[in-house]
C-alpha cells in the first residue's frame, strides 16, 4: 500500500470517558487502548444537592477579563488517552455584582469535546474565588445526561500500566487564589509534566467531572492550573445570515480535494450541494460552505460580481468557523500542495513521499467564473487526482487553513476541465436511467451475492438534479413479469430500520459510495422461507425516482439482462461444472429427495439455484 505523510499536521485532540486506561506511551499525545477495569464510583448525593444550576451558556453581566491557562491535564476518549500541558487554552471570568463571579469553560478541553461553551458561578472574597462543585458544564441529549464538576484523583492500580480514577465526594467546593495578575487553583497535586513516557506523569489530583446518569468519570482531569491575565482576542464576524433580497441558486459540487486530518491525508471528488446567493441590487454574492471539507459549518463568505463577465471575486481571509475556547478559526485562502521523496517505505522498500503545502498570502482574492449554462468554475486552479501516485496529491486552488499557525486543512481544485458546480434542477423532472446494473455471484448456495448500480446525476435532458430527492426500487422477474422487491429490515439491518420497497438516497447504506454515486447490496438472498432462493436466479431491474414538490417522476426500469431473455436462457448458454442438492435445512444430499434445492455451478464460476420436488 502506498503511503503519504504530511509535512505539518494540525492535530485535533479528542476527549471522553473511561475507568482504567492501559498506558504504553512513546510520546506526548500518543494513544493507548482502554482496559475495561472496574473503577471506584462516587456517591454523588452531596454534590447533586448543590447542582441548583443547569448549563449556563449565555454570558452573565459584569466585567469580563480573559486569562491564559497553564497546567497539566489527562483526557480519555474512545479507548485512547491524551495528556499534556493546558497551554493554548483559555478561561474567561466575569466579575459581577454582590461578590459574584462566573467562570467560562472551567474544565480544560471539555467545551471543545461537548460542543458547549458554558459558565459556572462562584463568589469572590478578598483574594479568593470559591466555586461550588456539582455544577453542570454540559448536557448531552443523546444520553439525557449532564456533565457535573467534581474533585478527583488519577492513580495506578492492581493491573500494571493502567490508570484509574477516584471521585472524592467529600470535596464540595474548589478555590482559586488571586495573586496580582495570576490566579491559581488550590489543593492540586501531580507531576508538572515533561516525561509522558512515564506513567506517573499521568497521576494527579484536581478538577474533574462525571456523568449524571451513571456517576462514571468523564475522562477529564486537570491540575496545577494557573491563570494569567491577558488581552482578550476579538471574535471575528461569521456570516450566518444573508439579506432577504438575495436569490439563492443551488449547485451540485463537481471539484476535487486534498485534505489533512488527525488521521492522515485524503484526496477525492467532492459531491453534495453548494448554495450561492445573488444580491443583484448591490452586486453582492454570498457562497455557503465554499469548502467541501468544511461544509458542516453552514457559514457564508461574501464577494462581488461583475455583471458583464460573470466573474465573482471573493476576498481571502474570511472565516468559516471560530473557536472561542482556543481562539482560532478556519479561514479561506489560496495555495498549493506539493510532494517530495522522503526516505524509503520500510514495508515495501519503495520510495516514501511526504506532502508539503504553501499558503499564498500574496493572493488576496479568489475568482469564480459563472456561465449562462448554469455552471461555474474556480479560476486558476490546477490538479489531477487521477494522476500517478504521488502526483495526484499536487494541486493549486482554494485553500482553507487554521488562523493561529496558518497550517493547511484542505485544498479544493478543478480536476481537469470540470466545473466547480452545476446548477441543480429543483423542479419536477424525469431522472435519467440508472447505469451499470450488475450482480456478482459468489458461488454461495445460501444466496450471498452482490447487486450494484450507479444512480443518475442528471435528468433526461442532461440537467443536474439534487440527489437528495432521489430514491430507487428493485424489481425481479421470474418469467411472469416484474415484481417489486421488499428490502426487509431483518436481512438488511445494516442499511434500513424497517421493511422498505423504495430506498431514499438520504439513507446511508453500508454498501453505498456517496462520492461515486454507486450503490452496493451484498445480502441479496430472498430469505430462508424461500429456501435461500438467491437473486441471481431471476432477472434484476432498478428504477429511480425524482420527487420534487410532491411530484414523483420515474426512470425506466433498467435490467441486468435483456428483458426479452429469460434467465434460464442465459444459464443455458453456459457450461455446467457440477450440480449439488440440498434439503430445506441446508444439508447436502447425494440425490434429490422431497423438496430439494438444486444448485448448479458453471465453469465461469457463477451458480444458479432452483427448487425441485422428487
Amino acid at each position: 500500500m502506498k503511503k503519504l505523510s504530511v509535512l505539518l499536521v494540525a492535530a485535533a485532540v479528542a476527549f471522553g470517558a473511561s475507568a482504567g486506561v492501559n498506558f504504553k506511551a512513546t510520546h506526548a499525545m500518543k494513544s493507548n487502548r482502554v482496559i475495561n477495569t472496574e473503577m471506584t464510583k462516587m456517591n454523588p448525593k452531596s454534590l447533586k444537592a448543590k447542582n441548583d444550576l443547569r448549563v449556563v451558556t449565555q454570558q452573565p453581566e459584569g466585567e469580563l477579563k480573559s486569562y491564559n491557562r497553564a497546567g497539566q491535564y489527562v483526557y480519555v476518549s474512545s479507548g485512547y488517552i491524551y495528556c499534556g500541558q493546558q497551554d493554548g487554552n483559555r478561561m474567561d471570568i466575569v466579575y459581577g455584582e454582590d461578590g459574584k463571579v462566573y467562570l467560562k469553560n472551567i474544565l480544560c478541553g471539555a467545551a471543545s469535546y461537548f460542543g458547549t461553551d458554558s459558565w459556572v458561578e462562584g463568589t469572590i472574597e478578598g483574594n479568593t474565588i470559591t466555586v461550588p462543585l456539582g455544577q453542570s458544564i454540559a448536557y448531552v441529549e443523546s444520553y439525557d445526561a449532564e456533565i457535573l464538576l467534581a474533585w478527583g484523583t488519577t492513580h495506578g492500580g492492581e493491573e500494571e500500566n493502567t490508570i484509574y480514577t477516584d471521585i472524592d465526594d467529600r470535596v464540595t467546593e474548589i478555590t482559586y487564589l488571586i495573586d496580582g495578575e495570576t490566579i491559581t487553583l488550590q489543593g492540586t497535586e501531580g507531576a508538572t509534566g515533561g516525561d509522558y513516557n512515564n506513567i506517573e506523569d499521568y497521576f494527579g489530583s484536581g478538577l474533574t467531572a462525571y456523568w449524571s446518569d451513571d456517576d462514571s468519570w468523564t475522562g477529564f482531569i486537570e491540575w496545577n492550573t494557573v491563570l494569567t491575565e491577558r488581552e482578550p482576542v476579538v471574535t471575528p464576524t461569521l456570516i450566518t445570515e444573508i439579506p432577504a433580497t438575495c436569490e439563492v441558486e443551488t449547485y451540485y459540487r463537481n471539484t476535487s480535494y486534498i485534505a489533512n486530518s488527525f488521521f492522515g491525508i485524503y484526496n477525492g471528488n467532492t459531491d453534495g450541494k453548494i448554495n450561492v446567493a445573488f444580491d443583484m441590487a448591490n452586486d453582492d454574492v454570498y457562497i455557503q460552505n465554499p469548502s467541501w471539507w468544511h461544509d458542516s459549518y453552514g457559514t457564508w463568505v461574501k464577494g462581488t460580481i461583475d455583471r458583464e463577465t460573470g466573474i465573482v471575486t471573493i476576498p481571502t481571509g474570511q472565516y468559516l468557523t471560530w473557536s472561542d475556547s482556543y481562539e482560532y478559526g478556519i479561514q479561506l485562502g489560496w495555495g498549493s500542495t506539493y510532494v517530495y521523496e522522503n526516505g524509503v517505505d520500510e514495508e515495501t522498500g519503495e520510495p516514501a513521499y511526504s506532502m508539503g503545502y504553501e499558503l499564498d498570502e500574496r493572493t488576496t482574492e479568489i475568482q469564480l467564473q459563472f456561465n449562462e449554462d448554469g455552471s461555474f468554475y474556480l479560476v486558476g486552479s490546477e490538479g489531477d487526482i487521477n494522476a500517478e501516485f504521488p502526483y495526484n496529491y499536487e494541486a493549486t486552488g482554494m485553500m482553507t487553513y487554521y488562523s493561529d499557525d496558518l497550517s493547511f486543512t484542505a485544498i479544493e481544485f478543478a480536476n481537469g476541465d470540470q466545473p466547480m458546480g452545476e446548477v441543480v434542477n429543483l423542479v419536477p423532472a424525469v431522472p435519467a436511467d440508472p447505469t451499470d446494473v450488475s450482480w456478482n455471484d459468489y458461488g454461495d448456495e445460501d444466496g450471498y451475492n452482490s447487486l450494484a448500480f450507479t444512480l443518475p446525476t442528471t435528468d433526461v435532458d442532461g440537467k443536474m438534479i439534487d440527489p437528495e430527492y432521489l430514491s430507487y426500487s428493485v424489481y425481479i422477474d421470474k418469467g411472469a413479469g416484474a415484481e417489486l422487491f421488499t428490502f426487509d429490515a431483518e436481512t438488511y439491518y445494516y442499511d434500513i430500520a424497517e421493511d422498505m420497497t423504495e430506498i431514499p438516497y438520504s439513507i446511508y447504506s453500508s454498501g453505498y459510495d456517496f462520492h461515486a454515486g454507486r450503490v452496493y447490496f451484498y445480502r441479496t438472498f430472498l430469505g430462508m422461507e424461500n429456501g435461500y432462493e438467491p437473486f441471481f436466479t431471476h432477472n434484476i431491474g432498478i428504477q429511480v425516482f425524482y420527487t420534487v414538490n410532491g411530484v414523483k417522476n420515474a426512470s425506466n426500469i433498467v435490467w441486468a439482462f435483456d428483458p426479452n431473455t429469460a434467465v434460464d436462457e442465459v444459464n443455458a448458454s453456459k457450461t455446467v461444472a457440477n450440480v449439488r442438492y440440498f434439503n430445506i435445512a441446508g444439508q447436502e444430499m447425494a440425490q434429490p429427495q422431497g423438496m430439494t434445492i438444486q444448485v448448479t455451478t458453471y465453469t465461469d464460476g457463477t451458480t444458479s439455484a432452483v427448487k425441485v420436488v422428487k
